[in-house]
């Protein structure tokens, strides 16, 4: 099982000539090992602590880091954290321990070696952001999704190349470190249990972006690069989501296959998947369909916990149902027919519409579907073979991630002050068109099999977010949109990748 494993380091105390001693780096060290074990549910016996007395030798931070590379495992998390001085010699950065200097770049590469899955690094220190990241994630087509996402690793700084890192007036740690902190522990940020390492990042960036503004004086730029693929998902609290009840009856002529939720605050409503096992006339589905207005119009499924205090114990005000003749028609939403059914407390002129392919028979309003043998032939005939769809899917959305992660890196460079807007927008250019080229081709993809039908969908959600990250800084775009709305629409999108990369890894681990 993983487990999350950090190293903390924090030196107060120099023996290096001309380097003062940073008291407050104590206080650094004590308040991220609080914050790791708070916001990200760090077990203390899994934080090696180096500094407590003030002084951090290269021989003792050498056995530490070593002890640390020892003791994890394939799935694990790793974190490093340091605050101390950081000096650039001959532009190279490096950490100042009490006795020594030990190249950053060497640390980066030490801690990337490590066989840990995922890794990040936060360095607090001046100049804090002269280092480098080796090239950006590519999904392999021979890959698992599970084992790319959150692969490889990252890194914080708490300034660039050039810039002083400063303590916090008025805390007694330094200024990146108490941000850090409030980043890590911050409730804001935690949905369905879980806290990304992006969302920590936007958060910090926020703060420290604020913070710079209100004290030009201090500024500080934070870094962030990564190498990792997606992003990471730490587990910090219980979740227990609403449980949807879930309804299902057989009898010897259809069968209920489900019954969903589709309340309003006006009506309790419910919409009904029927499965025929005999065939019917539209007379006979009417007769059945208010069979199952009585079995359904007094169930208590819902959605959430502020429909169910609305309306729990009431009968259904609206019940429209889907009748198919097949799993496949269920799944492909191909009905033979639609129905509605309406109590008197709604107005049956809105819900009962008349015209072409409408009829009410029994006080039940059917919408016959003209097309249901062509879309059942067409679906007969289109639909792919298992093996070979999932093969070609894989190509397309594999080839899309890799590209969605160049995106976000050179976003991300951007954001560090690193590329101009310009530099964006022409390095997208050229990789939009065969963005473009591949969101087509799996709109054309062929029909999935049942079995596979959900996996298909998500990847299709996945494609489309993906093409989506290719609009924001184009020169349309940049035409029509101000970089307030360029740039938190990006921000939206590789949130919603980040979301659907998650989804898709845990259902590639079931396909």
């Amino acid at each position: 099982m993983s487990r999350i494993k950090a190293i903390i380091v924090g030196v107060s105390n120099y023996s290096i000539k001309g380097a003062r001693d940073l008291p407050f780096c104590r206080n650094d060290i004590i308040a991220i090992k609080d914050a790791f074990i708070r916001g990200l549910n760090v077990f203390p016996e899994d934080i090696i602590l180096c500094g407590s007395s003030g002084s951090v030798t290269l021989n003792a931070f050498e056995s530490s880091l070593q002890a640390f590379s020892n003791d994890t495992s394939e799935d694990d998390i790793l974190l490093f954290y340091f605050s101390g001085h950081g000096a650039n010699f001959n532009s190279n950065h490096y950490l100042a321990l009490t006795d020594d200097f030990v190249n950053t770049q060497t640390i980066i590469s030490n801690f990337d070696a490590i066989s840990a899955k995922s890794k990040v690094m936060f360095l607090d220190c001046c100049h804090a952001g002269n280092f480098e990241v080796s090239g950006v994630a590519n999904i392999d087509i021979d890959a698992t999704v599970d084992s790319f996402a959150g692969k490889g690793y990252a890194v914080f700084a708490s300034s660039n190349a050039l810039q002083s890192s400063y303590p916090h007036p008025d805390n007694q740690t330094s200024l990146f470190t108490r941000f850090l902190c409030d980043a890590l522990t911050s409730r804001f940020i935690i949905r369905e249990g879980k806290k990304s390492l992006h969302d920590i990042h936007k958060l910090l960036s926020l703060m420290m972006e604020t913070w710079n503004k209100n004290h030009p004086s201090m500024s500080q730029k934070t870094i962030f690069r990564a190498n990792m693929g997606g992003t990471i998902f730490f587990n910090v609290e219980d979740y227990h989501p609403y449980a949807t009840e879930r309804f299902f009856f057989d009898s010897d002529t259809y069968t209920i296959r489900s019954v969903e939720p589709i309340h309003t605050s006006l009506a309790k409503r419910y919409s009904v998947k029927i499965l025929l096992k005999v065939p019917m006339s539209f007379s006979d589905i009417a007769t059945i369909n208010h069979q199952i207005v009585d079995r359904v119009k007094r169930l208590n499924i819902f959605s959430g916990p502020a429909f169910e205090k609305q309306w729990r114990n009431k009968p259904a005000n609206l019940i429209v149902c889907c009748f198919g003749l097949s799993e496949t028609d269920l799944i492909n939403c191909n009905y033979i027919c639609n129905t509605t059914w309406v109590d008197e407390t709604q107005d049956k002129k809105l819900w009962y519409k008349t015209g072409k392919n409408y009829e009410t028979i029994d006080e039940i309003c059917f919408f016959i579907n003209p097309y249901y043998d062509f879309s059942k032939q067409f679906t007969a005939e289109h639909t792919a073979s298992k093996d070979e769809l999932i093969a070609e899917t894989k190509e397309i959305v594999y080839r899309m991630i890799s590209f969605a992660e160049h995106i976000i890196a050179t976003y991300n460079s951007y954001l560090n002050d690193e590329k101009g807007e310009t530099e964006l927008i022409d390095a997208i250019k050229i990789i939009a068109p065969e963005i473009d080229m591949l969101y087509l081709r799996e709109t054309n993809l062929d029909i999935p099999p049942n079995d596979i039908a959900e996996w298909c969908k998500q990847c299709s959600f996945i494609a489309g977010c993906i093409h989506d990250l290719s609009l924001y800084y184009s020169r349309q775009a940049f035409l029509e949109r101000s970089p307030e709305n360029r740039r938190a629409c990006m921000d939206i999108a590789i949130k919603q990748y980040y979301k659907d990369l998650e989804v898709l890894r845990k259902m590639s681990a079931e396909l």
